[in-house]
């Protein structure tokens, strides 16, 4: 792949969608964007779903919670606080995968293992999602997708931390992937955080032992 352009970002969900939008559609080039993303917790929809089934309309409305919708397809989500948002655009023409969405997966799935590898901490890709690859199939990252006609972007929400109350503005979904079963959020993610953290001190505590006399 030719240059790819790293950026940070510190817009709030919806801004950050934009600029993703308006970056795939009218700029040239590959571009990562980074955003930790701060409060308020905000859930997400994709394209095509279907508010009223996703998402607790009562429960939302009642806490004041915003609810956008992205212009990618994917599940629903709720970010906020805590979410590491990374989002991918790629000139086909630059792509060392077909533009196609399990050869786009297949790919970040295989970075993303790198990157993460790289710190000591085992992800993995499990159908449409990232787990962490310790064998509890627990969700860490959510992915989209847009493909146009030179181009495709690919995001992903990763789960550095999250409230374990927002979870309960999302309903359960009619479709669901296979490995989640019947488990309800609180049962199927996980922090990356806590992995990270104590991939951190293991590394410290072996660096520090190596240095001793």
């Amino acid at each position: 792949m030719s240059l790819l352009r790293v950026v940070r970002t510190s817009l709030p969900i919806l801004e950050q969608l934009k600029l993703e939008e308006a970056l795939l559609r009218h700029s040239e080039g590959n571009w990562c964007l980074l955003n930790a993303l701060g409060p308020p917790s905000t859930v997400v929809v994709g394209l095509s779903g279907k508010v009223g089934k996703l998402v607790d309309v009562e429960g939302v409305t009642r806490d004041g919670v915003p609810v956008v919708r992205r212009f990618t397809g994917g599940g629903t989500v709720i970010v906020g606080a805590g979410t590491l948002v990374a989002t991918l655009i790629v000139d086909k023409k630059d792509a060392t995968c077909g533009p196609f969405p399990r050869e786009i997966m297949r790919w970040s799935g295989d970075l993303y293992a790198s990157v993460f590898g790289g710190l000591g901490v085992g992800v993995a890709l499990r159908e449409n999602d990232y787990v962490v690859d310790d064998g509890s199939l627990l969700k860490v990252g959510g992915n989209a997708q847009t493909i146009t006609k030179d181009r495709w972007l690919h995001h992903t929400s990763f789960l550095i931390d999250f409230n374990d109350e927002d979870m309960d503005y999302l309903a359960m979904p009619d479709k669901k992937p296979d490995y989640r079963g019947d488990r309800p959020h609180q049962a199927f993610i996980t922090r990356l955080g806590p992995y990270l953290l104590s991939s951190s001190s293991s590394s410290s505590s072996s660096s520090s032992s190596s240095r001793r006399p």
